[in-house]
């Protein structure tokens, strides 16, 4: 669903020329009612097709109530700015102008209002004023619309141009569905109810939402868009959602609630910075974005587009989202949120919004390795344009199924480390086939780094060992003379072979990896021969017998309780006998 927002001075019809497009009434407060101005945010669902609708925000246009329009213009596709024609160009048109550029909303059709109440000439001025806003301002262009609502006179044409370009334009998706809180009430027998303008992806009544600032699991009880339950709501439609463990003095306007783990919460931004009029550096502002409103202060960044604002409170954002600050003489400026972290240094911040790959590298430069996940909430972008950002560029690589990237300088580094690594246990145990893999740390990482290696042939997995391609492991004479007097001990006929003479723990190590003799037990070792032969004599009893235990072991291989104790553990970790109750 699409969105509209109207926009213009105080009194300049634009609640009625909703009325007249949708048949609805916007103004919901008594007050408004009795005043004739918007206070509050008003809403209507308009049928632009048969099968296409748009929801209509009616913002105030009372410079007191500046907030609410600004909380109305965040999600929208396209404005309808009212101008009339017996007051022509106003303060609040100039301010509501100024927001609708400094939130980059290009598509505007200004439509002027009351055309009864004034001149052909008249009207003639004020769209020669209105061509000049369009070039000033960087507007797409649209017939200007001459309307009187009294009268019923324009709107059709309004209509149709309304569904010209919406038709014609895309709906940009981000990562998330989420909506500014901008309402908050209790209902008798109901509960607590949320309302806001859904913005990025659809949600649903299963999809797992969460509360910010201070992220709090939420519960759903039921959603509505304009009256109607649903199951899913597109991104554009007003969203009301039935809270189910969060009363009305737990959720305040201002909030964000959206699905999980893609919504960001910081004191800290960084912006990019469009300016109305020049500030002071350490300047008190009021921040504006989505229906938030915070103090804080701002610093601009050595003469550039860039500045890092300090909140009094944390607020809640996606990195992209637009933002307009204020102090007591109106509108200064706004733009867009860039960084929520002071992880690079300030003088970089200008080279890291025009390039998004440097932007990659300072969080890598950070975290070393770092999910897709994490990215996309850090950069603002959906999955997708981050993994074609990642495969244009050699610097970075993705791994685990495209769900993390590490920098190809830190995994050179790496690589460089462990093969150190791998190369010093190899100096220190000379005798084992290499690193156990079962040694190795889990950092995510460490499999890309070892195949890494492997594929530069450095080095090899062998039985479970990490060694170096070209690794044989080396003897001595003297040791050469051990082993030979150890195996012709051991190598017995009777299956007891001794058990008090064995080798240094290192010369044992070395005998059992390179398979020459076989482990049983602490004490029992077996020549890799008779090992061979007395199992399948084993195997043998167990056949005719339809089991095996020691008794019988010992009965038929005169063996002592020990050694068949051991023989059987072996063969029972080999899994190739199974232990019973009986």
């Amino acid at each position: 669903m699409f969105c509209i927002c109207t926009a213009g001075h105080v009194n300049h019809g634009k609640t009625s020329l909703v009325k007249s497009l949708t048949g609805l009434d916007t103004d919901r407060l008594i007050e408004e009612k009795k005043r004739g101005l918007s206070i509050e945010l008003g809403y209507a669902k308009y049928q632009i097709d048969k099968n296409l609708y748009a929801s209509i925000i009616d913002t105030p246009g009372h410079e007191n109530f500046i907030r609410n329009m600004i909380s109305g213009a965040h999600a929208v596709d396209q404005v309808i700015l009212v101008i009339a024609a017996n007051e022509g160009i106003m303060p609040q048109t100039i301010e509501h102008l100024d927001i609708i550029k400094l939130l980059s909303i290009k598509n505007v059709i200004f439509v002027i209002s009351k055309i009864d109440l004034s001149t052909s000439e008249e009207i003639s001025k004020i769209k020669k004023d209105i061509n000049k806003i369009i070039t000033n301002y960087s507007l797409n262009e649209n017939e200007i619309l001459e309307i009187s609502n009294l009268q019923n006179t324009g709107v059709d044409k309004l209509k149709k141009i309304i569904k010209e370009n919406i038709t014609s334009s895309e709906k940009k998706s981000i990562q998330g569905g989420r909506f500014s809180v901008d309402r908050v009430f209790s209902l008798k027998g109901i509960g607590t109810i949320a309302t806001g303008t859904l913005i990025g992806n659809t949600i649903s009544n299963k999809s797992s939402l969460e509360i910010l600032p201070n992220s709090r699991e939420l519960k759903v009880k039921k959603l509505q868009a304009f009256n109607e339950d649903l199951e899913i709501i597109s991104p554009g439609s007003r969203v009301s959602i039935n809270i189910q463990n969060f009363g009305t003095n737990e959720i305040k306007k201002g909030d964000i609630i959206g699905e999980k783990n893609h919504i960001l919460e910081s004191k800290l931004v960084y912006v990019k910075v469009d300016l109305l009029k020049k500030i002071k550096n350490y300047s008190e502002i009021i921040f504006h974005t989505g229906s938030s409103k915070t103090i804080g202060k701002i610093k601009l960044i050595n003469n550039t587009k860039i500045a890092r604002i300090y909140l009094n409170k944390t607020i809640a954002f996606i990195i992209g989202d637009k933002f307009i600050f204020r102090n007591n003489s109106g509108t200064v400026g706004g733009g867009e949120i860039i960084f929520h972290k002071k992880i690079l240094l300030e003088k970089e911040l200008e080279s890291a919004v025009i390039n998004e790959h440097k932007k990659i590298e300072f969080f890598l430069d950070m975290y070393k390795t770092i999910s897709i996940n994490t990215l996309v909430k850090y950069l603002g972008k959906k999955k997708e344009e981050i993994l074609r950002l990642l495969d244009n560029n050699n610097e970075f690589i993705s791994f685990e199924k495209e769900s993390y990237v590490i920098s190809s300088k830190y995994l050179i580094e790496e690589a460089k480390l462990f093969l150190k690594e791998v190369e010093n246990y190899h100096k220190n145990n000379p005798l084992r086939k290499g690193l156990p893999l079962s040694n190795i740390n889990e950092k995510k990482e460490k499999k890309l780094i070892i195949n890494t290696l492997m594929r530069k042939k450095l080095i090899k997995i062998k039985d479970g060992f990490v060694q170096k391609t070209k690794f044989i492991p080396k003897l001595d004479s003297n040791q050469k003379s051990k082993i030979n007097n150890y195996l012709n001990l051991i190598n017995v006929k009777d299956y007891m072979p001794p058990t008090d003479n064995h080798l240094e723990i290192d010369l044992m190590n070395y005998l059992v990896e390179q398979q020459l003799i076989v482990k049983c037990s602490k004490n029992v070792y077996y020549f890799i021969d008779s090992y061979k032969k007395l199992k399948n004599e084993i195997l043998e009893i167990n056949k005719i017998n339809k089991k095996i235990n020691i008794d019988l072991v010992r009965k038929n291989l005169g063996m002592s309780r020990k050694y068949c104790l051991a023989i059987l553990d072996r063969l029972e970790e080999e899994k190739v006998i199974n232990r019973t109750k009986d």
